[in-house]
């Protein structure tokens, strides 16, 4: 059989429109292969009323590599960000105000595209308690059904300046947008604790639903002692018990208090537990403590030393507030800082200890870093 030239150019043409047609984004995954992700979630202090060019969320994507260049930059409605987390359950990210700048009483929602890493639109979460919260968490009660597996509770929780612990239900179908459902599950109070910031810990029982519940508190009582409050019973509050209702901290008190030798003005925490970490950012330091679930056990009252800090000139840390820890067992080696004074993100490695150099730092012009996040997830099956 011949073919003219003319076929042929045809049916050439054709094949390379077929080919291109079918190729795939540079960014996008294989479907049903892990991926690996490193987001840098970045929450901006800065807020200026009417001004839609002070984007006050960042995401660098990915944040391991050689630059935090690669990033998203998205407006959302929070009055000044504050703290920020993302749960990859409800693909979603909550970000709270700074409560510095303008008065909020929101926590914005917002719905994020897991593969590519881009937001979408945010949603509030409105709350009076909601006017100055210090830390967020994100809390999930997975309860066995039968052969089919197990059904999922989500938690957002928060805590404010006004001495409370406030949890919200499957947050991420409270928005404004859904009309009358009940916004508030539990308000707890913390006594006498003014929160600096709120972690959930993997406790030392066979039960994965159970968590040490560590809220961080600044210079208390006549002493001026820093450190942390630790919860054992928030399952039996959030689960057990029924939910619309006010607890008094007699009630929810915590199982121990340990207290941070001669540190203050502690800020915001990173708990790591594949690399048995947890960091906390106090004055112009970051402290690291080991083997945290066994170190947050037990009860009563103790005074702890941190195993190594990270401080000094070298470091470049004159105000350092958002602490984040690459939990990845085989590929995390960086933890990430905020700074109020410098203005910087700067990037450390984990084996570094004392009056060590940042291994990269990077300043946003006028924009304040506060509390940030890191999402790093080793087997991701998209």
């Amino acid at each position: 059989m011949k073919f003219s030239f003319q076929t042929c150019v045809i049916v050439l043409f054709a094949s390379l429109i077929g080919v291109a047609s079918c190729k795939k984004l540079d960014d996008e995954p294989e479907r049903g292969e892990a991926t690996l992700i490193s987001r840098l979630y970045i929450s901006f202090q800065n807020y200026q009323a009417n001004n839609s060019s002070i984007k006050n969320l960042f995401i660098v994507d990915p944040a391991d590599t050689n630059s935090l260049d690669n990033i998203y930059q998205y407006l959302s409605p929070a009055k000044g960000g504050g703290p920020v987390i993302f749960d990859p359950n409800a693909k979603s990210i909550f970000q709270a105000s700074s409560g510095t700048v303008a008065q909020d009483t929101f926590i914005q929602r917002i719905a994020l595209d897991d593969v590519y890493g881009i937001p979408g639109n945010a949603s509030a979460i409105g709350y009076t308690g909601f006017a100055n919260v210090k830390g967020l968490a994100y809390y999930t009660y997975a309860q066995q059904n039968g052969n089919s597996g197990s059904v999922l509770t989500n938690f957002l929780l928060a805590v404010t300046n006004n001495n409370m612990l406030y949890a919200v239900s499957r947050p991420e179908g409270k928005g404004g947008s859904t009309g009358g459902s009940k916004i508030i599950d539990k308000q707890i109070s913390l006594g006498d604790i003014v929160p600096t910031s709120v972690t959930l810990l993997q406790s030392n029982t066979s039960d994965p639903n159970e968590k040490l519940l560590l809220v961080g508190f600044d210079e208390e009582g006549a002493n001026n002692r820093s450190g942390f409050a630790v919860y054992t019973n928030l399952k039996r509050e959030l689960i057990d018990r029924a939910r619309d209702t006010i607890v008094n901290s007699n009630t929810f008190s915590p199982a121990m208090k340990v207290y941070i030798q001669g540190k203050t003005g502690l800020g915001a925490v990173s708990y790591a537990p594949n690399k048995a970490l947890l960091a906390v950012t106090a004055g112009e330091e970051v402290l690291f403590f080991k083997n945290p679930k066994e170190l947050f056990s037990g009860s009563g009252e103790k005074t702890i030393a941190p195993d190594y800090v990270i401080g000094g000139t070298n470091t470049g840390l004159k105000a350092p507030w958002g602490i984040a820890i690459d939990d990845r067992t085989k590929n995390g080696e960086f933890f990430y800082v905020s700074d109020l004074t410098t203005r910087k993100i700067s990037r450390f490695k984990l084996t570094d200890q004392g009056n060590a150099t940042p291994e990269m730092t990077k300043n946003y012009g006028t924009l304040i870093p506060n509390y940030i996040f890191l999402d790093a997830r080793e087997r991701t099956d998209f």
